[in-house]
């Protein structure tokens, strides 16, 4: 945990902070009188890049006629991020756990590939010109 949020005007705080610079409040970390946020429990998977098939998980706080604001970690609570609300779905763990183990694996594959490649390309050997190729024995 690298901060807090202020449970009562979602000012972002760093750890250690006595009382909220925005309302004034003082800083009760635990306990029943606990007033600041220190911790998200997604409850949606947003799709934020046009072209991408990363999902995130946010917690939706606010909602419009036609976008949601969402926050994917806490310092987002004060400036919350605008998606627009057909790019928001229910939380589904196994979904999002399965699209993430599908895009490490294409990841993987990829990385798997580029270093093939790199192992033929420096198996090449410069042009000599005059020299005789396979065909010229």
């Amino acid at each position: 945990m690298d901060g807090i949020v202020c449970a009562n005007c979602h000012t972002w705080m760093a750890l250690g902070t006595p009382a909220c610079p925005d309302c004034g409040a003082a800083i009760i970390l635990d306990g029943e009188h606990k007033n600041v946020i220190d911790r998200i429990q997604p409850n949606c998977l947003i799709h934020r890049y046009d072209g991408s098939d990363m999902l995130e998980p946010a917690v939706l706080l606010k909602e419009g006629k036609s976008n949601v604001k969402v926050a994917t970690r806490l310092v987002e609570y004060a400036k919350p991020v605008t998606v627009p609300k057909h790019k928001v779905y229910a939380f589904d763990q196994n979904v999002y756990s399965a699209i993430q183990a599908l895009r490490n694996e294409r990841t993987a594959t990829i990385r798997r590939f580029d270093q093939l490649i790199q192992s033929h390309w420096q198996r090449l050997k410069p042009y000599q010109a005059g020299a005789k190729g396979p065909r010229e024995k």
